[in-house]
């Protein structure tokens, strides 16, 4: 059974604005991502997921994309809250999902590549566990083996540490009452309301507001990291077998939530 309670079974009666998924591919405008070579992680993740919104409506789902490749604004922190900012359309989508497409990069000798999928703590990991699982089994690759916000095999889960979150410089070092075991990751964290702890409320002059933070209706979010660009073997079998990851995401979703 589907643990938020709801199956998923035609889009025929949804309203105009409501979806069911929402895809955001990693990065976009003048913000690449990672690179190797001259394959580009922005690119790569358009690709993947102009490929799974095909196959997510080919069963009958209502997708939504945060970009499909002519936006020519950079992707920054000063544009997410915008009323076309990813955050701001994915909370508006009234979706029950969002996948956030990515690919990895290996700064150190101790990653060998595979798949990481990052998730809320306050979140049920089952679906989690059937994307690593289903990517590995479908598309022909592997388990990332980094230990680090390691909770089983192909699922992670980063907080913010309040030791690090006092000895930072960075643009939450402005707003009080952070706790720990928040979700560390930004899109995860900002579109899942009171749920995951969003905070950006205006209090950093800098950065914009997100309208949806006190919302107990969030999306639930996954970050996909499909592999790492700068191991040869997942991003050649990701350039290849595109379509394998896109099913296996899919296959998850359909099973998840016991799609008909």
């Amino acid at each position: 059974m589907p643990i938020l309670g709801f199956h998923i079974t035609t889009v025929n009666a949804l309203p105009e604005d409501v979806y069911d998924v929402v895809i955001d591919p990693g990065h976009g405008g003048n913000d690449v991502g990672a690179v190797s070579g001259r394959y580009m992680e922005s690119e790569i993740a358009l690709d993947c997921a102009l490929e799974l919104k095909t196959q997510l409506e080919a069963i009958g789902l209502k997708v939504l994309l945060t970009r499909d490749g002519t936006e020519s604004e950079e992707y920054t922190m000063y544009n997410i809250y915008d009323e076309d900012g990813r955050i701001t359309m994915a909370n508006k989508s009234h979706a029950k999902i969002l996948i956030s497409l990515h690919l990895n990069s290996n700064l150190s000798d101790n990653v060998d590549g595979g798949v990481e999928i990052y998730a809320s703590p306050n979140s049920n990991l089952t679906l989690a566990k059937m994307l690593a699982d289903n990517i590995v089994r479908t598309a022909g690759t592997q388990y990332s083996t980094m230990e680090t916000d390691k909770i089983e095999e192909g699922v992670y889960v980063r907080t913010i540490e309040l030791q690090n979150y006092r000895n930072s410089s960075s643009y939450f070092k402005t707003y009080n009452g952070i706790f720990d075991s928040i979700p560390y990751l930004y899109i995860i964290r900002e579109i899942g309301g009171i749920a995951t702890g969003a905070y950006v409320d205006g209090t950093n002059k800098a950065y914009g507001v997100n309208e949806y933070r006190n919302s107990n209706v969030g999306v639930e979010g996954y970050l996909v990291e499909l592999g790492y660009i700068n191991v040869d073997e997942d991003l050649d079998n990701i350039l290849e077998n595109g379509n394998l990851y896109a099913q296996a995401i899919t296959n998850s979703i359909v099973n998840f939530y016991e799609i008909k």
